[in-house]
């Protein structure tokens, strides 16, 4: 399990050349549809709103997600 508190360490981990590295994710809308993330990075987190900027690599969407939505990342289970 992740704590949520660490969502901010981890969609925006990069690799030994400083490029982000793409994760996956499950989250919740507030009309309650589940969407799915695949090959997706973090493009900006906003502490204020507590929501980050996701990005999906393959085709260039965007969307912002704010951090409770978020229910799994990486195939683990996202807790409060």
């Amino acid at each position: 399990m992740i704590h949520i508190s660490k969502l901010n360490i981890i969609t925006e981990k990069k690799d030994q050349n400083n490029d982000l590295i793409p994760f996956s994710f499950k989250a919740v809308t507030l009309s309650g549809e589940i969407i799915f993330g695949t090959n997706c990075i973090c493009t900006s987190s906003h502490y204020e709103s507590r929501s980050r900027k996701i990005k999906w690599l393959e085709s260039g969407e965007t969307r912002t997600i704010r951090n409770i939505s978020f229910i799994e990342f990486n195939n683990v289970e996202v807790i409060f």
